[in-house]
């Protein structure tokens, strides 16, 4: 059975927790007393799950391992014991005098109630858990709350272990004549993933803080490459007596980065660039994954050894020997990406021995860190691994060098099948070589699928020559030299036996019910963020007729169903025409793993915190982007407004109409508190930029990059507490997200941030204050603004926000002199008036520290009343 045997015994070891906190335990009187004690129930439950819901052919091999882990009688036992011992470490007993342990069944507590970030870590009373529901993307689900009562978890159980069940029973039906053990584990490995993702490995006596899913997978994987022939009896009972003191090398943590992705994404053309993006953008998605399941066919690994896949980065977990394989492994890698995309990308791997003792007191967090300088050094030497014959490739001279027709006006590279593509019936043909034809179609095809299949193939990498004389090819070439093809559907296959393996997975919720696994094909949920603006057949006519809309952009108009251009989304902003361009991550994110769970870093909690964030950015903000593209939505017909070029690991990349990308950051902040059990030292910075729909894409990338960077230099001081980063800047001005506003835009307007006092701005204008209140606060806000930078310049202060000072001026009693007056104008409309007095009395209630909030909002306001809506 090889290593997916040893590995599906770690992954399936502890299943019998979930059957007993379901209540299963009472189903059964087995006992096989004749053959040993189980040492705990829930081994010997687990044993029964083996017997009863694994497909009859593996389940000898399994049994052992899995049922006698905690009193092996065999090597193949007592490697799955290690292995569960790594992957857990010590569990953290954390139990305080006012919390005695607990009997009946807990849920599993928040990991990032166990984080100390900002130096700051959630007290003991606050302390949220999972809400016990099968992975989806509703708040019900993903969201940590209060406890439940012992009553509604114990049938929460019984429910997870109903669908789970129900499930592995489909699952063993597929493969009963024969299967392939291969797909088997991965489809096992999905649906623990779905169903115990929020379930805890162990309670009594200590707290729920690591998953199910996360320590059986992370066992799974230290059981495949614990299974190696210098892993003897006397080898294990060496490693058992103190492990976490063993020099002994157990593993090998191996990295990958893929870099080149900003340049690769963004410095391409206007000309027809906007369908390429997402394609771009979720090839390079595919390509991590492609190129992490290479290593790990190249390593003979199975599918538990990938720890993370995603944001351009991949961790796996091989053997201490095949360290020496890597280098060629790269070698492989970098002859592909050469050949095909001509140095702009490049995978970076490395690899980082771990000692028994890495796994235990916190020390597998700085073995991460040194794996990270290891790939930093490895991108230094970037395709130094080749040979100097192929390195000398590099210096010949490429196509023919001015050739017009063969230049592609979206890459700027030549290629010899270069074709002349219209968007639109009027449209200018616009030149575009085959790759960015493959990336335009799969964007393409990514707007209407509902499932990702993956087929596996031969890989060709191994006995790839470089020649770079021959064109580069297509996404799909580069993925099949990694043996891997991958395909888009709209309607899900037919549940049938095919030649290849292949892993169907589905982008929605609702699609994971429509598709069933197969001998050859593994089932599950990929988690994506696959909002894509369409051209609907209402606005494109509404567009052709609107003469606010350039006649040159109409001739450009792509038909109804494609993705709208820049120009569309420009166009359909509220207020002025311009787009915005979003750029946000998580703050510290690099400390948060290397410090952040301190002497409790363990092998499964780094797995556990690594899935908690993507989860978040790959999974919650897809929706959160529906939610704002419903919100923002000016006309029914208008369609969406956002376009997420790139969302995944901790990181966001959006452009869209301004407006609703400002209301998304806002969104994707706000919940990002929620998500993290209300921790106030987990956070994310962002910027934004304005630009026209013409603006070179590369330049706005940079211009929204440098406003995060100004956010992340924030420092601000609020009720006398010292912070940083934890901002947006927007309009220039970087300010904290406390003073910023996280609010729901349909909530009440709070007039002690940005975003609320604009909500009451606007509403003022729209219901009849005069816009002449807007132009007088901006004019005024300038004023403070330039005095405030003098200031600032001569205390060396010009990187802080400190909402105990203000700047005095002239422009304070003329802003309220300002509003004074428009009390008076309005007298006529009694609730205007009143705002506006409530208004003032705000600003005077606060000694003047509103000002520079009001300041901002008039700007944010007036632009949002401007333009074609201001006609």
């Amino acid at each position: 059975m090889g290593e997916e045997g040893i590995a599906l015994a770690g992954l399936l070891h502890d299943i019998g927790k979930l059957m007993l906190r379901a209540s299963v335990a009472g189903r059964y009187t087995w006992e096989r007393t004749a053959q040993g004690d189980f040492g705990y129930k829930h081994a010997m439950l687990s044993a029964t799950f083996v017997e009863e819901l694994v497909p009859a052919q593996w389940r000898k091999e399994v049994l052992g391992p899995v049922g006698y882990h905690h009193k092996p009688q065999s090597r193949r036992d007592r490697i799955v014991q290690l292995a569960d011992h790594l992957s857990a470490a010590e569990r953290n007993d954390g139990l305080q005098d006012d919390q005695p342990r607990v009997e009946h069944p807990r849920q599993l507590l928040s990991i990032f109630c166990q984080l100390e970030a900002d130096d700051q870590m959630l007290p003991t009373t606050q302390r949220r858990y999972l809400p016990l529901q099968p992975l989806r993307l509703e708040e019900e689900a993903l969201f940590p709350k209060d406890e439940l009562s012992p009553d509604e978890v114990w049938r929460r159980y019984e429910a997870l272990w109903d669908g789970f069940r129900r499930a592995a029973e489909a699952l063993r039906d597929a493969h009963a004549n024969g299967g392939d053990l291969p797909t088997y584990l991965e489809s096992m490995l999905l649906l623990l993933q779905r169903y115990t993702w929020c379930v805890p490995s162990a309670y009594y006596g200590s707290l729920p803080d690591i998953s199910l899913y996360d320590h059986s997978r992370m066992t799974a994987a230290l059981a495949a490459v614990l299974d190696r022939p210098e892993v003897d009896d006397a080898w294990l009972e060496a490693m058992k007596q103190k492990p976490e003191a063993s020099p002994r090398e157990v593993a090998l943590l191996v990295g990958g980065d893929v870099s080149g992705v900003q340049e690769f994404i963004y410095t391409i053309t206007a000309s027809g660039a906007t369908p390429s993006l997402r394609g771009r953008s979720f090839y390079l998605q595919l390509l991590t994954e492609a190129v992490a399941r290479y290593v790990l066919r190249r390593l003979d690994l199975p599918i538990t050894n990938l720890i993370y896949a995603g944001g351009g980065n991949f961790y796996l977990l091989a053997r201490p020997g095949d360290l020496a394989h890597l280098t060629a492994i790269q070698r492989e890698i970098s002859r592909v990406l050469l050949q095909h995309h001509r140095g702009a990308l490049y995978v970076a791997v490395a690899g980082l021995p771990l000692q028994g003792a890495d796994f235990f007191s916190g020390r597998i967090s700085e073995a991460w860190g040194r794996l990270h300088e290891h790939i930093q050094q490895a991108k230094l030497r970037r395709f130094g691994e080749l040979e100097p014959s192929e390195l000398a490739q590099l210096f010949l001279p490429l196509g023919h060098g001015g050739n017009k027709e063969q230049q592609c006006q979206v890459c700027g590279l030549e290629h010899p099948n270069t074709k002349a593509e219209r968007a639109g019936a009027d449209a200018e043909p616009v030149h575009k070589c085959p790759a960015c034809l493959a990336f335009e179609e799969l964007g393409d095809a990514l707007r209407r699928a509902r499932w990702l299949q993956w087929t596996e193939g031969k890989p060709g990498a191994e006995a790839m020559a470089l020649d770079l004389t021959a064109p580069p090819g297509t996404y799909d070439q580069v993925l099949a030299a990694f043996g891997l093809e991958a395909a888009l559907l709209e309607r899900a296959p037919e549940a049938a036996p095919t030649a290849a393996r292949q892993v169907l997975l589905a982008i929605d919720d609702d699609g994971l019910a429509e598709i069933q696994p197969t001998p050859q094909t593994a089932v599950g949920r990929r988690l994506l963020v696959n909002t894509t603006p369409l051209l609907t057949s209402d606005e494109r006519q509404a567009l052709l007729q609107d003469p606010h809309f350039p006649e040159e952009e109409r001739r450009q108009l792509p038909l109804a169903g494609r993705v709208k251009p820049f120009s569309v989304l420009e166009h359909g902003s509220r207020g002025i025409q311009r787009l915005g361009v979003l750029r946000m991550d998580v703050d510290n994110l690099g400390a948060l793993f290397q410090r952040g769970l301190g002497e409790q870093a363990s092998l499964s909690r780094v797995a556990m915190l690594s899935f908690a964030i993507s989860l978040y950015f790959e999974g919650w903000v897809a929706k959160l982007a529906e939610e704002v593209n419903q919100a923002t939505r000016r006309l029914p017909a208008q369609g969406g407004r956002l376009y997420a070029i790139y969302a995944g690991g901790d990181d966001l990349f959006f452009v869209g109409s301004w407006d609703a990308v400002v209301e998304l950051a806002i969104a994707v902040r706000r919940d990002l508190t929620r998500y993290a059990a209300g921790h106030p030292g987990i956070h994310a910075s962002g910027g934004i930029a304005l630009v026209g729909g013409k603006y070179p894409l590369y330049q706005a990338a940079e211009d929204a990059k440098r406003a995060e960077e100004q956010a992340k230099a924030l420092h601000w001081r609020l009720n006398g507490v010292h912070r940083r980063k934890d901002a947006i800047s927007f309009l220039g001005v970087a300010l904290p997200w406390t003073l910023f506003g996280m609010e729901d835009e349909a909530e009440m307007p709070n007039l002690e941030t940005v975003h609320g006092l604009m909500h009451e701005l606007t509403g003022l204008v729209q219901e009849g204050a005069p816009k002449a209140l807007l132009r007088r606060l901006v004019e005024f806000y300038g004023e403070h603004t330039e005095a405030q930078r003098r200031w600032q310049l001569t205390q060396g202060q010009s990187g802080w926000v400190d909402d105990s000072q203000v700047v005095w001026g002239r422009w304070i009693w003329r802003s309220v002199y300002t509003l004074k007056r428009m009390e008076e104008r309005t007298r006529q409309n009694g609730p205007v008036r009143q705002r506006l007095a409530a208004l003032r009395g705000a600003l005077h209630a606060r000694d003047y520290r509103l000002f520079q909030r009001l300041g901002v909002a008039a700007r944010w306001a007036e632009l949002l009343v401007r333009g074609k809506d201001g006609d």
